[in-house]
């Protein structure tokens, strides 16, 4: 068994590899896959060759996430959320997509080492300011989080969870796309006995996307894992209980996305974003002073140039 720890995000390009990983299940290890983050961008890839600049390769795949956005409308209950945030709702938004990085890391801890309530104000502070993010959210943050666990271990005691795959970063050559696997785990679940699921963690709602998530991350899976089935897919989430913990775990195992419904999607993205992975990043480095041209500290380069770059130093 492998465990690797993970932090806060600190720059537009990282390595992944996975929070936790039991190889004896697994029969081996998933392959390093690198994430690229820039705006709206979001792309995993590989990076082949030798460690000669000339001699690199990198091979792109479109993250699940940014495929669910371009090939879904966006839920009637999200455009209405963002009307109601109005000019605020990109950093509404930012700030809850930290919020889950936040839980997710907790919950990958609650099963390597256990998650130690005494300890939640300090973790929450070192990760919002680590982010750069108000310290008036620590109260919140630490009420809200605690919560979260508590409820995620009361699924796991329910459900005798067993993982197998923690925040797996894995990517499909077959598919071009590439994604996190929150979590795959053995269940014991009413009606079907101990089963091999996929669960997919929400902070917030659920939404159509997460059910074409979850079909795209158990195609991944079972590619990279050809001798391992996923039998049944939850979406799950965390309740703000007044009394006792509880949470929503919803069964997608009967989708809409067939394997046609998925073609077809694929032919879509194909046709009208294909070329998105052409654009081009400037890049600015070095301390430019008065009467320097901008030209010595500014580049327009490729996405592989951008990571590539990155790769090597």
């Amino acid at each position: 068994m492998v465990a690797t720890p993970m932090s806060a995000p600190s720059s537009s390009v990282d390595d992944l590899l996975f929070i936790y990983a039991n190889q004896t299940v697994l029969l081996g290890q998933p392959r390093l896959l690198r994430r690229f983050d820039r705006a709206s961008d979001r792309y995993y890839y590989t990076v082949e060759g030798s460690d000669m600049l000339e001699n690199l390769a990198a091979r792109f795949f479109i993250s699940t996430t940014s495929f669910c956005k371009k090939v879904l409308p966006t839920s009637s209950f999200l455009i209405e959320w963002m009307k109601k945030q109005g000019e605020n709702a990109d950093a509404v938004r930012d700030l809850a997509a930290d919020f889950g990085t936040l839980m997710h890391i907790s919950f990958a801890d609650f099963h390597q080492k256990g998650f130690d309530f005494r300890n939640t104000r300090q973790r929450v502070e070192g990760y919002l300011l680590g982010l750069g993010h108000s310290p008036r959210l620590i109260g919140e943050w630490t009420t809200r989080l605690n919560k979260c666990v508590a409820s995620y271990a009361q699924f796991c005691y329910e459900y005798q969870v067993e993982p197998v795959l923690i925040e797996g970063m894995l990517a499909s050559d077959e598919l071009g796309i590439g994604g996190t696997v929150d979590l795959v785990a053995y269940l014991t679940i009413p009606k079907f006995g101990r089963v091999l699921a996929q669960v997919d963690f929400k902070s917030g709602g659920i939404y159509s996307s997460a059910e074409l998530q979850l079909v795209i991350n158990k195609l991944i899976f079972e590619e990279n894992f050809p001798h391992l089935e996923i039998e049944r897919m939850y979406s799950w989430a965390p309740k703000d209980f007044q009394k006792e913990p509880t949470y929503t775990l919803k069964d997608q195992g009967k989708t809409r996305f067939t394997p046609a419904v998925l073609d077809a999607l694929l032919t879509v993205y194909q046709a009208l974003y294909s070329t998105d992975m052409n654009k081009q990043y400037h890049e600015f480095d070095g301390l430019i002073k008065p009467g320097q041209p901008p030209a010595d500290y500014h580049q327009v380069l490729g996405l592989s140039e951008v990571v590539l770059k990155a790769y090597q130093s």
